[in-house]
């Protein structure tokens, strides 16, 4: 598990919605299911947005002994 600053977290998400919306501008066939990754990201920086200061990451996976 690593601790990053909120600030950091929420520069990233910004920036990759960002990148979502580009590339389905550029590629609507592809992207055709972005309402549902901007909505994800809305979610998640909504989920951060206040007094949050740092935020733990814990990578999940299926196999606990990873």
């Amino acid at each position: 598990m690593t601790t990053i600053d909120a600030t950091i977290l929420r520069l990233a998400l910004i920036d990759y919605r960002q990148r979502v919306l580009q590339l389905a501008k550029q590629f609507p066939e592809t992207f055709a299911e972005r309402s549902t990754v901007v909505k994800q990201l809305d979610d998640a920086l909504l989920s951060i947005e206040g007094n949050v200061a740092t935020v733990h990451i814990q990578p999940a996976t299926c196999n606990p002994n990873r």
